[in-house]
């Protein structure tokens, strides 16, 4: 957790900065070009259109091509869009469509890397980057939701026989996971199932001691 000294100083900068008229234009315009790079975007993929008229020949056609036959997905991937562009554009839920915006971008951004959209990457980063300034001048709102409050009360934490089974139990899971997939080691079944039966009765007998009061 940040200290104190660098609580306040994110304090203080971004007050100094939430003076600058030019940041507070800086961030209306980053608000509306993002609502207006995917508003329309995203309301070609919620009627159900193609993105882009690319041939399958080609990566980029293919993978679009490839999410627009999923149909429920590519509407709502639109959806999302234009969700976070409208709340965007709405001054009381700006932050919260800059909250939204920030999965899809990153997602946009890793897609035109990793499929070579020629250009694309320049375009996309600067616009995770305009998010990116968005969430920072809402720092306040962010300050609230991850620093905790000292004068609230805090709630007593987990056993360490809890903290233990709640572990094992999900080793289990991913072991098991794993093993569907074909990764992990043949014959192994019963190992995985043991483990997470041991692990469901560490945490039972950590909330049958919890309510004895011991």
């Amino acid at each position: 957790m940040p200290t104190d000294e660098a609580l306040r100083a994110l304090d203080a900068l971004n007050a100094r900065v939430m003076q600058y008229p030019a940041a507070a234009r800086l961030t209306l315009m980053c608000r509306i070009l993002l609502a207006v790079a995917f508003i329309p975007t995203g309301s070609v993929k919620l009627m159900g259109e193609r993105f882009t008229s690319l041939g399958v020949n080609t990566s980029v056609g293919a993978f679009f091509e490839a999410m627009y036959q999923t149909g429920a997905y590519w509407r709502f991937l639109g959806l999302s869009q234009v969700v976070a562009g409208l709340l965007l554009l709405i001054p009381a839920t700006a932050f919260y469509g800059a909250v939204l915006f920030l999965p899809i971008l990153v997602n946009v951004v890793v897609i035109t890397i990793a499929i070579e959209f020629t250009g694309t990457p320049v375009i996309t980063v600067a616009m995770l980057l305009a998010n990116l300034w968005l969430l920072a001048w809402d720092w306040p709102r962010w300050r609230a939701v991850l620093i905790t409050d000292s004068s609230r009360p805090v709630v007593r934490g987990w056993s360490r026989l809890e903290r233990a089974g709640w572990l094992l139990g999900a080793a289990s899971v991913a072991a098991f996971f794993f093993a569907v997939r074909g990764v992990a080691l043949q014959g192994t079944a019963g190992v995985v199932v043991g483990l997470g039966v041991i692990g469901g009765a560490m945490v039972v007998t950590a909330w049958v001691r919890a309510a004895r009061g011991r």
